[in-house]
């Protein structure tokens, strides 16, 4: 019984030793991981290089067709962000370049090259602190500016917004701006007849929206405006129903046009509060006669000749009448 107890602790014993001895190991092996990341390396670090030039009458941004390759020294951790950076290419240089820098390339249509040596003191300043650059090994960049095209299109504001019961919008959507020039290469641009904004949401409004959204951007697409400035005037609404007497227009003389039923339902909504009690008159509900004649179905459509201020939907039951011509 004793040996039985002596040896159950003798087995936790070297239990708690190997532990200790696996936990020791793992302590050395990040103490030594971390040292050697922090020493400095010299290599080869590669870089997308995206330039916005002003050219008159082409795009206005380009990325070089082969990467910037530059050697110098840097720290492990660098080495190793880099190169996971490079596997998602999200290595990328930002330059603004003067357009007399960039030379047409002989025999080649839109594309232009760049000396990088203009590089290397701008490349030096946004490395600071990561590499210590040595030289740049590529001697020019080539870049396709293709020529711009350039258009204007409206502004559509996308929404998800729901009203607090009896509230609504009582005027259209403003924006400001409500249209922007958008320039790209005539292959992206012809096709675009529209541009969107950010979602703007909302639940059980009650009050006018106000503010400022993004406008998405198209890829490969220059816009005038990245943002839109809207106005959603929201408002109280009362429903009513009115019956009204439909007119038959534009009958020639010496003809006729029956129209049953003969009157119509109208509900509409109109602002709360509004000072004027609307009658059927205020509509002017009608139907037109060459419309009737050319009608192979027999009947006609009813239509609103006056929408009376402060109304903000309306609708027609029936919205299509029979008719009955008679000459």
């Amino acid at each position: 019984m004793e040996t039985d107890k002596q040896n159950s602790l003798l087995r936790i014993r070297r239990g708690r030793d190997l532990v200790a001895f696996l936990l020791s190991l793992l302590i050395a092996l990040i103490v030594w991981g971390v040292m050697k990341l922090s020493a400095s390396y010299r290599s080869l670090f590669h870089y997308q290089v995206e330039i916005s030039s002003p050219m008159e009458g082409r795009v206005l941004k380009s990325v070089s067709k082969v990467p910037l390759t530059v050697r110098g020294t840097s720290s492990g951790f660098y080495l190793l962000r880099h190169k996971y950076s490079s596997r998602n290419q999200s290595n990328v240089l930002r330059f603004r370049v003067n357009p007399s820098a960039l030379k047409p390339v002989e025999g080649k249509e839109d594309v232009f090259f760049l000396r990088s040596s203009l590089l290397m003191e701008r490349t030096s300043e946004m490395l600071e602190g990561s590499v210590s650059i040595e030289e740049i090994v590529d001697d020019t960049l080539l870049f396709t500016i293709p020529r711009s095209f350039q258009k204007k299109v409206p502004v559509c504001l996308k929404t998800d917004i729901t009203f607090a019961p009896q509230y609504m919008l009582v005027d259209r959507i403003s924006l400001k701006p409500d249209s922007v020039l958008v320039s790209g290469q005539a292959s992206l641009v012809e096709n675009i007849d529209s541009v969107f904004t950010a979602k703007v949401s909302g639940r059980s409004v009650n009050s006018s929206l106000q503010g400022a959204v993004e406008i998405e951007r198209i890829p490969g697409v220059e816009m005038s405006q990245t943002e839109t400035v809207y106005l959603l005037k929201v408002g109280r609404y009362v429903e009513r129903t009115l019956e009204a007497d439909v007119e038959a227009r534009n009958v020639p003389q010496g003809a006729r046009m029956v129209l049953i039923p003969s009157s119509v339902k109208i509900t509409f909504r109109e602002e709360y509060g509004s000072k004027k009690q609307l009658v059927p008159t205020d509509f002017a509900v009608f139907a037109d006669y060459v419309q009737g004649l050319e009608a192979e179905s027999g009947k006609v459509k009813v239509q609103i000749g006056n929408l009376p201020q402060g109304v903000l939907h309306l609708s027609v039951e029936p919205a299509f009448v029979d008719r009955i011509i008679m000459e």
